[in-house]
């Protein structure tokens, strides 16, 4: 049966070429194990709340809460915020004009298709790489009005406002957002409050990507994406209420987050960030080599290694459609990654790394012939 299954024709994710679910089967060792709407009672991320500590005076437990947050990035790398001050009509807006994109014939969304050069725009799966296709749609963008704007025109003309403002609203909200996340990170372990925001002033890096799972005939042999660690600083991830976004515990076990109605999932990225997305080699973008490099973030090289960047993964189910919008905070490419004394005074490990920048480590990666982070990450260790 499941043979036949592979056979079967997936109208949804063929952009070109017709495409089979044979061509979405992953290796073997990638096969999920549990379902995306497994969730293991008291084993789940932290859940954090921001109740009175958005605007104006902080709340009597401001210190609290920030070492909670610490503390949940140091153990797990992922937390749930709730009470997060981004209004929930925006969050509604934007899902639904993201879902009505998602909905429109193929032929009218691939008038916003990435380029061959640039992979920021629309996308159906990602055929040429062969093997371990993503079982998704992907949409890519800039933090960028003028882009989300050009690209919007070309796939609904002078209709484009409604998508246009949901999506410009929603990634400044998010921006507005990551900056507190990041004050109340470098103030829980005991930083100037703007240590790392004065490093995002520039937006040339951040992006957001969507990604909408389709129903699958085969999902205990499909992946939406493979396991994998963000390629930058700081994510903040809405998801429906659907499921299917899993992270591997430190004893290699994968869980289940279970999805809370108007929270996002926060997660450290990884040091890969350095390469925004447009400065990779195209064949590079996304295959399952690139994504699944297990590195050593940005906030962990800038703490000594006290946060950490977690493995996770999206698995796809045979009902439901499943929405995905993942905001991606980089810093400035001339921003440098040095890790302030005091950590390493209150850290029992010596200092790990050189001061590098952004740009030089992107330049390092660009003269490998692969992309292995922890290989071009390893020119600025100190050797002990």
């Amino acid at each position: 049966m499941a043979l036949e299954i592979e056979e079967h024709p997936v109208e949804s994710l063929s952009s070109g070429p017709k495409l089979c679910v044979k061509n979405f089967v992953w290796s073997e060792h990638e096969w999920p194990l549990i379902n995306h709407d497994d969730f293991a009672d008291g084993d789940d991320i932290p859940t954090i709340s921001l109740e009175g500590n958005l605007s104006g005076k902080p709340c009597q437990d401001y210190d609290k809460v920030c070492q909670v947050m610490v503390t949940a990035c140091e153990k797990w790398g992922f937390f749930k915020l709730v009470d997060h001050g981004v209004a929930i009509e925006t969050v509604e807006n934007v899902k639904v004009q993201l879902n009505e994109l998602f909905d429109l014939p193929m032929d009218q969304k691939l008038k916003g298709a990435r380029s061959t050069s640039l992979p920021l725009g629309y996308c159906a799966s990602n055929p040429e790489y062969g093997q371990n296709l993503p079982w998704a749609e992907i949409l890519q963008l800039l933090q960028s009005p003028q882009q989300v704007v050009a690209f919007a025109r070309k796939v609904f003309g002078d209709q484009h406002q409604p998508f246009s403002n949901a999506m410009v609203k929603y990634m400044q909200a998010l921006d507005k957002l990551g900056m507190k996340i990041f004050e109340m990170l470098a103030h829980g372990m005991g930083l100037p409050d703007d240590f790392f925001t004065k490093n995002f002033e520039e937006k040339e890096a951040t992006m957001i990507r969507v990604n909408r799972y389709p129903p699958c005939p085969l999902p205990e042999k499909c992946l939406g994406v493979g396991s994998h660690s963000d390629p930058h600083t700081l994510t903040i991830l809405l998801q429906d209420d659907v499921g299917g976004l899993q992270v591997l515990k430190s004893d290699n076990q994968w869980i289940g987050i279970r999805p809370v109605p108007n929270s996002f999932v926060i997660n450290i990225g990884d040091t890969l960030e350095v390469t925004p997305l447009f400065f990779i080699p195209k064949q590079l973008i996304y295959t399952f080599e690139y994504w699944n490099v297990n590195l050593l973030s940005t906030l962990q090289a800038w703490t000594n290694g006290r946060l950490r960047s977690v493995v996770h993964r999206a698995v796809v189910n045979k009902e439901k459609h499943r929405l995905s919008v993942a905001y991606f905070l980089s810093p400035a490419t001339s921003a440098i990654i040095d890790c302030p004394p005091q950590l390493i005074e209150s850290s029992t490990n010596l200092r790990k790394y050189v001061s590098f920048t952004w740009g030089e480590f992107r330049k390092e990666l660009l003269t490998q012939k692969r992309v292995v982070g922890k290989t071009a990450l390893n020119r600025y260790l100190i050797s002990p």
